[in-house]
């Protein structure tokens, strides 16, 4: 009798979630020392938030396609929105959460996250 392999359904959106808060962190930390060392404006953060939103969503949707091989945009924009809503979460606990750019971020990870789920199901490594 043939064995068929159970596929973990949720395994690309964690692995995704994971890679880019993962991200995250290193860029913030990374970006936060440049800041620090160069003495840059306070307006740069702003702009520092949306470029790693924007990379992390991207990668989030890249490693999770990469893991589930079919549905790169539905893959990617639900890695995007798993990312969104830890924001929104993070946002709140922080007191940041009625800024407009909240909303841009919210635009940001749902493409990104999509097109990096495109790229990770068109990728040509193997898992």
């Amino acid at each position: 009798m043939r064995r068929v392999k159970k596929e973990r359904r949720l395994l690309p959106y964690t692995a995704g979630l994971l890679t880019g808060i993962a991200l995250t962190l290193v860029l913030s930390a990374v970006l936060a020392l440049f800041m620090l060392f160069t003495d840059s404006a306070e307006g740069f953060s702003g702009a520092a938030a949306v470029l790693i939103t924007a990379a992390a969503c991207f990668f989030a949707g890249r490693s999770g396609g990469k893991l589930r091989r079919r549905e790169g945009i539905k893959t990617g924009a639900l890695c995007g929105v798993m990312y969104l809503l830890v924001l929104v979460l993070m946002s709140l606990i922080f007191g940041g959460f009625g800024s407009v750019m909240l909303w841009v971020k919210a635009v940001l990870a749902v493409v990104f996250g999509a097109v990096g789920g495109v790229v990770g199901v068109n990728s040509d490594d193997k898992r």
